[in-house]
C-alpha cells in the first residue's frame, strides 16, 4: 500500500465515521438503542483498528508525510482528543455489554458509566467528531 493510498483510505473513513457517529447519535436522540448500540460497537471496534493500521504505517521507514514543526503542537491536540474520545467510547461500550450480560454490574465504575452514559456519550461523541473533521484538516494540510 503506498502512502498516499494510505491516506486517502484514511480520508474515507473519517468522513464515514464522522457520518455513522452523526447517525448513531440521531438514533440515540429518537430512542433507537439497539442500532445506536450496533454502530457504536462498530465505529469503537473499526477505529482501534485504524489506529493499529496508522501505527503499523508509522513504523516505516519513509513517513507518510512531512510535518512541518509548526503543526507539531496541533497534531498533538488532535491526537490527545481523538485518544480520549476513543478511550471514552470503549468504557461506555464495554460498560453498557457488561450490563447486558448482567455481569461485574457490581463494580462501581461499571455502574456509574451506565447511569452517566448520555452524559459522557455527549462529550466524547463531540470529541470524536472534532477529531475527525481535524482528520480532513490534516489531510488538507498534509497533501
Amino acid at each position: 500500500m503506498s502512502h498516499n493510498l494510505f491516506l486517502d483510505i484514511s480520508l474515507l473513513w473519517t468522513v464515514f465515521a464522522f457520518f455513522i457517529l452523526l447517525l448513531s447519535w440521531r438514533l440515540a436522540c429518537l430512542g433507537n438503542q439497539r442500532r445506536h448500540r450496533q454502530f457504536m460497537l462498530f465505529l469503537t471496534i473499526a477505529a482501534w483498528i485504524f489506529i493499529a493500521i496508522y501505527l503499523c504505517q508509522s513504523q516505516r521507514s519513509h513517513p507518510l508525510v512531512a510535518i512541518k514543526e509548526e503543526y507539531i503542537l496541533w497534531l498533538i491536540f488532535h491526537g490527545v482528543l481523538g485518544l480520549i474520545a476513543l478511550l471514552g467510547a470503549t468504557l461506555l461500550v464495554v460498560a453498557r455489554l457488561w450490563q447486558e450480560k448482567r455481569a461485574m454490574t457490581e463494580i462501581l465504575l461499571i455502574r456509574h458509566l451506565n447511569q452517566q452514559h448520555k452524559n459522557y456519550g455527549r462529550i466524547f461523541i463531540c470529541l470524536w467528531l472534532f477529531t475527525h473533521i481535524g482528520g480532513v484538516i490534516n489531510y488538507v494540510l498534509f497533501i
